[in-house]
């Protein structure tokens, strides 16, 4: 037996033309086209983090990370930046807090920020210790008491010029006029130590004009001139890093 359909139906069908039913047509496709980019643009914000976690969790980040012991840092998260910053990825927050530099083979301990990292002087004694990710640094010194005794000069000379030089190629280090150095003294755990203020610039040989703020302290000890310099440049310069690096200048001690 056949059945017959309902007359309404057969009128709906009727009613949908060649141009209305390519409307239809062109409607569905810009529909899926819509949720097609809003799930490209939803892994596109996700994309970052989702690299960074499986980089994170894969089993080359442990050889990178133990290779990066030896250029002086072994705060894991400052270790794990330098491999994130390596494949463009987001960083995570530094370390907060600092930590103390107390080597035997030192005749001075400091405490420096977490995050920074160490290197040698392999040049000379003393060490270096940078924030890369903002050219704030520290570094300390070890010269011979000069002639005329004058401690301050020194100091300061040994901050703008390391080295006398050594290194510096077309660098032009500019050694700040007497008027803007500010000096004090102070007799901690026995032994008389000299805090420095100062500015500094360093031409490049680009032509650029690097301007830094400088906080130091120098201690003598048996004829020798132990000197820590502290630096941030001073268009990033602000009341944080200040206290910073006095902080650092604070705790420096000779032995």
């Amino acid at each position: 037996m056949m059945l017959r359909q309902p007359r309404g139906a057969i009128k709906a069908r009727r009613c949908v033309t060649p141009k209305l039913r390519q409307s239809i047509i062109v409607s569905r496709c810009s529909s899926q086209e819509r949720s097609g980019a809003a799930e490209r643009e939803g892994r596109g914000a996700n994309e970052g983090a989702n690299r960074r976690e499986v980089l994170l969790r894969s089993s080359f980040v442990a050889p990178l990370v133990l290779g990066a012991l030896t250029v002086g840092s072994d705060d894991p998260t400052t270790l794990l930046n330098s491999v994130l910053a390596g494949y463009g990825l987001p960083k995570l927050p530094n370390s907060t807090g600092y930590k103390l530099l107390d080597d035997f083979e030192l005749e001075f301990t400091l405490e420096y920020p977490r995050a920074w990292v160490v290197r040698p002087n392999s040049l000379r004694q003393g060490v270096y210790i940078s924030d890369y990710n903002t050219a704030d640094k520290l570094s300390v010194e070890v010269l011979a008491v000069p002639e005329d005794g004058d401690v301050v000069k020194a100091a300061v000379t040994a901050a703008v010029v390391p080295g006398q030089g050594a290194g510096q190629q077309d660098d032009k280090l500019l050694l700040p006029a007497a008027s803007k150095i500010k000096s004090s003294t102070a007799t901690v755990e026995g032994k008389e130590y000299t805090y420095i203020t100062f500015p500094s610039e360093t031409i490049t040989r680009s032509g650029y004009n690097i301007r830094r703020k400088n906080f130091a302290v120098a201690c003598v000890k048996r004829g020798m001139v132990y000197t820590l310099n502290a630096s941030s440049r001073t268009d990033q310069f602000n009341k944080d890093k200040e206290e910073l690096l006095q902080h650092v200048v604070e705790s420096f001690r000779v032995r």
